[in-house]
């Protein structure tokens, strides 16, 4: 029985013996079901087939004889149906002959069903939706791929290569591999050879390069990173080989350079990341042993059992700050070479000893220990000269306590809102005969080891900035060059309160650079005893601050004195700036008697001649509103000193220095006048002129000539040539405080350029001067700021791209150059203000403000993240809602990156107080409270000493 019914008489007829003839025979290609003649163009051909069957010659195309089987075979025409808009052509197609083998009784259907083409889909409510969201505040991502993956590039392997493979047997032999080209490690380990043998080469050839040695040693992270890609290892191991090898190579670095500063931080810097505590404080043990006067190792050992959990114990770090100055003391008595210097390193270590004790919440030991130091060495005569009262009243102290313990409120909210009231009055030691708080009881004893003489005639003024600073005076005006003068730039956790921070609220020049949202929690941040925050003890801490500067005024002489009076107006300026801002609340009666003790300092008779005074008292008239007043006190100070007089005849160096000053003065104030713009720069601009050409100072009515012009140009110049060939003198620290002639005779002449030709060749012109000064001294840090008050101010006047790219370009090089200064951070904070996203990208900051080692630097971004969140907040408006746009992840997942980075092992803010304090906060605002937990441990990890951390736990 066949297999389909098709072949059923075929194989009932065949035989064996008709196999043979098969081929040969085409009565095979009938079916009685289906005749068609497959092969009827072989037929055409040959004529007539041999076999004398029914079939016929039939073609592929067409019709044949008419016969009821055939005409199924021929093509019937396809009638064309009505479609709407597109009609489809459809041709003839041939129909093509199915092959097949020989003996096979199937067939292969390879006719496509358009059948199998349509696939359901899902329906909408079941199918997934995905939202694409695109934030305007985040940067597109631009960075490509470092790495080539093994699945970016298919390598063909030809077969006529032979690779070598390499067996356990054939290790002993020695059989050359070749070295795989493809290998994507392979270009990075032969860049990273030619920089290492760089680096040799030129250390070899000039070992006293301390920035080459510097960056040989960066270099290492770049190895590390490699070796951790591509030679998988232990994290912790490959971080201890490297700093290892950063160790070996600042061992021989310090050995062609035993006094560089600069390589023995790093050296410390490296030992306290890679290094536990107590290893840490066996190698600088031996270290202080080797070098008994090497501060920055005294430093690190003393830090190793501050900043240790296990190890923190205040009489036992104490003790080490004893052992510390009593070593240097000692080295002082039998040096002769190096009094100076060692001097400077006891008022270091004060300083660094007077942060530990007002961190650590003992503010009345560090007031008796620093009045100890001022009645040896400031008041050796009148013993009595700082015993000052604190005013506070305590029985108004006992009833706010009442109203605390009568609230009702948890025990912890209890004894935090009680340590907050006694800390904020309660400064000075109790002097009375029984007190319930031991801590209160202080005795010159209990600090006697801790004190010691000032005998050099220029650390006078070091010792008193040194106590003023403690007792939360800011530097006014804060510049890199100052505090590394007074050595209050080396302790990278000295930053722990505001204060420190309210030098960018200081004007300097003719700028507005009031920004609300820059360091918007100034009152919340305050740690007491404070002035800021409206609190009890405020105006009794303001005023006992002021008292004791007042005193030291009176016990110092010559520029000392002078200097700390200069800053005690200052501070005082300073409060009435932040008074109008309203981030500090004075009270009427404070101002009057602020206002009357300035008034009764300039009638003494010792000062009534100094017209640097005169100066500062027209300042605070300026901010107290009074323009006009403040305009006349410093015409009538030009009238008394140096009317009509010529600069260019005054030989006096300090006469010729007051008048420049009192004249840079009076034209910055006409340029910074609220109203008639131009009228007021035309006033300066005379001023100016009278300046150089020695005119009379009520001489304005006089119209400017192009002759008097050209004159006061060529004068300019001539004074300035004569000042840039000679070097800048080398200055003291109290000069700092006071004015120049060499940086007032260059301002006025940047003024000149700047009202006359504009701030494109003002700015040529202060290239010129900044390029001729070579080291990085004060002067150049004056001219910097100068430099950029004068682009600032033009790029609001006239704003546009390449001001704004002269700018930032300007401010970034001097970022670089002095990074503490707080009147260029915050220009840079107002210009991303103003620029708000579309200033310089984050990047670009982090690099400039991360890099720097400093701590004040990596606050300022902080701030400025800050201040871009909460302008976003206020300024931008959702369009599809119409809402004010709210904080979205980005900035949140950017600002927890910031403090991780800023509290990682490598940075020097990771025991800064007040990055801290943001930290807990930012987390407290955004997180549940057990990541706020998890911080706050290591918070206590890193800075065991910090009292505030405490008042933390318990809010």
């Amino acid at each position: 029985m066949a297999l389909f019914p098709a072949y059923a008489n075929d194989s009932e007829t065949k035989n064996p013996n008709e196999a043979i003839s098969k081929t040969q025979d085409e009565t095979w290609l009938e079916n009685s079901s289906f005749k068609i003649d497959v092969i009827g163009s072989q037929a055409s051909t040959s004529g007539s087939l041999e076999h004398g069957g029914t079939g016929s010659n039939v073609n592929l195309i067409g019709t044949s004889e008419s016969d009821s089987n055939e005409s199924d075979v021929a093509k019937q025409p396809k009638r064309k149906k009505k479609r709407k808009k597109k009609v489809k052509h459809h041709r003839n197609k041939v129909v093509e002959s199915e092959t097949k083998q020989d003996g096979d009784d199937f067939k292969i259907d390879t006719t496509r069903s358009r059948e199998f083409l349509t696939v359901q889909t899902i329906a909408r409510p079941s199918a997934p939706k995905y939202k694409i969201s695109f934030k305007m505040y985040r940067p597109l991502k631009t960075s490509k791929k470092k790495l080539k993956r093994y699945f970016h590039f298919i390598v063909e392997k030809q077969s006529s290569e032979k690779e070598t493979k390499l067996t356990k047997q054939d290790l002993a032999k020695d059989i050359s591999v070749e070295r795989n080209e493809d290998f994507t490690g392979f270009k990075q380990e032969e860049d990273m050879s030619q920089m290492t043998a760089l680096y040799n080469r030129s250390l070899g050839e000039n070992p006293r390069d301390i920035d080459m040695w510097l960056k040989y040693v960066r270099h290492q992270d770049a190895v590390f990173q490699f070796e951790k890609v591509y030679r998988k290892g232990s994290m912790a191991k490959g971080l201890r080989v490297t700093a290892d090898r950063k160790l070996t190579i600042l061992e021989k670095a310090l050995s062609h350079n035993p006094d560089c500063e600069l390589l023995m931080r790093e050296r410390l810097n490296i030992s306290v990341s890679a290094y536990p505590a107590d290893e840490l404080q066996i190698q600088l043990k031996k270290l202080v042993e080797k070098e008994p006067g090497n501060i920055i190792w005294w430093q690190g050992y003393i830090e190793a059992s501050q900043c240790s959990m296990s190890h923190c114990d205040i009489p036992a770090v104490l003790k080490l700050y004893a052992k510390c100055l009593s070593t240097l003391h000692q080295l002082r008595r039998n040096s002769v070479l190096e009094k100076s210097h060692l001097e400077e390193n006891i008022l270091r270590m004060l300083y660094q000893c007077g942060l530990f004790l007002k961190q650590s919440g003992l503010f009345e030991q560090l007031w008796t220990l620093l009045r100890l130091y001022l009645e040896l060495n400031l008041s050796p005569t009148d013993k009595n000269k700082f015993n000052i009262l604190s005013g506070f009243e305590e029985k108004q102290l006992v009833e706010l306590e009442e109203v605390v313990l009568h609230s009702q409120l948890p025990i912890h909210e209890l004894w935090l809102r009680v340590e907050r009231l006694r800390e904020a009055c309660h400064w000075l030691p109790f002097t009375g005969d029984s007190c319930e708080d031991p801590q209160r009881l202080v005795f010159p004893e209990d600090v006697a080891e801790l004190i010691h003489p000032i005998t050099m005639p220029g650390n006078t003024f070091k010792l008193t900035a040194t106590i003023l600073t403690l007792l939360k005076t800011p530097l006014l005006p804060c510049r890199h060059t100052t505090m590394q003068g007074l050595g209050l730039d080396y302790v990278p956790w000295a930053v722990d309160s505001i204060e420190t921070l309210l030098p960018m609220f200081f004007p300097l020049y003719p700028l507005n650079l009031s920004n609300k949202n820059l360091l918007r929690d100034t009152q919340r941040l305050a740690v007491g005893p404070q002035y800021l925050k409206t609190f009890p003890g405020q105006e009794e801490y303001l005023e006992f601050l002021l008292t004791t500067t007042k005193n030291c005024v009176d016990c110092l002489n010559g520029k000392e004195k002078t200097a700390v009076s200069v800053w005690w107006f200052r501070f005082q300026r300073l409060l009435i700036v932040l008074d109008k801002e309203e981030r500090f609340k004075m009270s009427s009666l404070f101002k009057k008697k602020m206002k009357s003790s300035m008034k009764q300092l300039l009638k003494s008779e010792e000062n009534r001649n100094n017209v640097i005074f005169y100066q500062e008292y027209a300042l605070i008239e300026h901010e107290l509103g009074n323009f006009e007043s403040a305009i006349n006190v410093i015409i009538t100070a030009i009238q008394m000193y140096a009317d009509g007089k010529c600069i260019l005849n005054i030989t006096n160096e300090e006469e010729r220095t007051v008048i420049c000053s009192l004249y840079r003065i009076l034209v910055e104030l006409h340029l910074n006048a609220p109203s008639d713009i131009e009228t007021n720069k035309q006033k300066a601009l005379k001023y100016l002129v009278n300046l150089t050409l020695g005119r009379h100072i009520k001489n304005m009515n006089e119209f400017l000539t192009q002759g008097s012009l050209n004159e006061t140009t060529l004068k300019f110049k001539h004074v300035t040539l004569q000042l840039l060939q000679k070097d800048p003198p080398v200055l003291m620290s109290e000069d700092h405080f006071l004015p120049n002639f060499f940086t007032d005779w260059i301002i006025c002449n940047g003024w000149f350029l700047y009202l006359t030709k504009g701030a494109i060749e003002c700015g040529s012109f202060l290239e010129e001067t900044l390029s001729s000064i070579q080291n990085q001294t004060w002067q150049k840090e004056v001219l910097f700021e100068f430099y950029i008050a004068i682009l600032f101010k033009n790029s609001l006047e006239k704003p546009g791209v390449g001001m704004f790219r002269l700018l930032d370009d300007a401010l970034y090089r001097a970022i670089e150059n002095f990074p503490n200064n707080l009147f260029l951070l915050s220009v840079l904070a107002k210009e991303q203000s103003l620029n708000c996203s579309l200033g310089q990208p984050w990047w670009k900051l982090t690099n400039l403000l991360m890099k720097t080692g400093h701590a004040i630097p990596s606050l300022f971004l902080i701030l400025i993240a800050n201040q871009r969140t909460c302008e976003i907040e206020e300024n931008w408006i959702d369009t599809v809602t119409g809402k004010l746009f709210s904080e979205g992840n980005s900035l949140t997942n950017r600002m927890v990156s910031l403090f991780r980075r800023m509290t990682s092992l490598e940075m020097c803010t990771r025991r800064c107080g007040l990055v801290w304090r943001l930290y807990l906060q930012f987390l407290h605002a955004h997180f549940d409270p057990s990541l706020c937990r998890k911080a706050y441990y290591r918070a206590v990890e890193e800075c065991p000493w910090l009292k505030v951390c405490i008042y933390f736990m318990y809010t």
